[in-house]
């Protein structure tokens, strides 16, 4: 078959859905497949496999600001003006969409003479006013977690089929203790270390984590990733008196995260805001590191509470500090962050999620 991933960011965001298109596109290819990716400028390819068309569109700052939803939608759009024609001309069996942003250029296609497969690929909640009427030219519904499935068949009445994010169980995989990216880091080669891999935003939750090191004088937090919640989890560091043990590494590039998680001991996504999933959760995992994870959203689905992890109250540091206490037992860790591994390759690989994917298209197909 010959697959369009459509999504705007693909071509220049490093997040979750991106490394969806990227990561199971190049798993398609593998299984003998021609995948494009579809994205806007400003990025380069993730891979060599998977060809990325990298087309124009207006940011979404420079519209009115009519709410949020708004500005994605017109910025959307703006990319679809240019995308539009590639998606006529392209001789694609299949187009994949993450966003109810992109219905619109779907409902285009339909009215132009389209007649491969289209699919939505969710992975969070993001409705707008008028989008069901758009959604009529969507075939194929799918989504990365039962949690976000029952959202999305509530709003679009829809039958949802579960296909879980992924892994590459080869390029995440446990190895010895990154002892020179620690000191690279300036982190001690016998400190405890717990990792998150994310944007610096406030919906994750990250203070959480800080709040926690006065508690407990011997673990260090390494923060992954760049966003503008940053200078305000310096100032608590700061305020705290725990700068010293709180390490921001920037943005990593998605095949130099291996590195970083096996420079740590477990893994925290203390979100409060709602996950759908959490791809850099399945990624740690791999790694063979336990998880503490907040007990919302798609998160429960992916840890499994006191085999692979623990699921804690959003927010509730004074549990956060029992939880990492508990894992500051080596036998603990170890025991878990096994188990952890192993849940991967039972359940979340990208080869298994292409292979799901290519199923549910034939299947449209007829």
């Amino acid at each position: 078959m010959k697959l369009c991933f459509y999504n705007l960011t693909a071509g220049f965001k490093t997040g979750g859905l991106e490394t969806y298109c990227w990561e199971v596109g190049r798993a398609l290819v593998n299984q003998g497949h021609e995948v494009h990716i579809i994205g806007g400028m400003g990025g380069q390819p993730r891979n060599q496999e998977v060809q990325l068309i990298a087309l124009p569109y207006t940011p979404r700052e420079r519209f009115p600001n009519f709410g949020t939803r708004f500005r994605k939608l017109a910025e959307r759009l703006s990319f679809a003006r240019h995308a539009r024609p590639l998606l006529l001309r392209g001789g694609y069996d299949a187009i994949i969409v993450n966003k109810p942003y992109d219905f619109p250029a779907l409902r285009w296609l339909r009215q132009h003479g389209f007649t491969g497969v289209t699919a939505l690929r969710s992975g969070g909640t993001d409705f707008y006013w008028g989008d069901r009427y758009f959604a009529r030219a969507v075939d194929v519904w799918l989504s990365t977690s039962a949690y976000n499935a029952r959202q999305v068949e509530t709003r679009y009445h829809r039958q949802v089929s579960l296909i879980p994010n992924g892994v590459d169980p080869d390029t995440f995989a446990p190895r010895a203790k990154n002892l020179a990216l620690r000191q690279q880091l300036g982190i001690p080669g016998d400190a405890q270390v717990v990792i998150s891999v994310g944007r610096l935003v406030g919906w994750k939750g990250l203070h959480t984590l800080i709040q926690t090191l006065p508690e407990l004088p011997h673990l260090h937090y390494l923060a992954v990733g760049k966003g503008e919640a940053r200078t305000q989890l310096e100032a608590l560091a700061q305020q705290l008196g725990v700068a010293s043990r709180v390490h921001f590494a920037g943005e990593v590039a998605h095949n130099q995260l291996p590195e970083y998680f096996n420079a740590a001991d477990c893994f925290a996504q203390p979100s409060i805001g709602e996950e759908a999933f959490g791809i850099s959760v399945a990624e740690a995992m791999s790694c063979g590191l336990p998880v503490l994870a907040s007990d919302q959203g798609g998160l429960r689905e992916v840890v499994a509470p006191s085999r692979t992890g623990l699921l804690l109250p959003p927010g509730a540091s004074a549990a956060w500090v029992e939880a990492l206490g508990e894992l500051l037992d080596p036998k603990r860790r170890q025991a878990m962050g096994e188990a952890a591994r192993q849940r991967v390759l039972a359940h979340y690989t990208w080869a298994g999620n292409a292979s799901k994917l290519l199923a549910h298209l034939q299947q449209a197909q007829g």
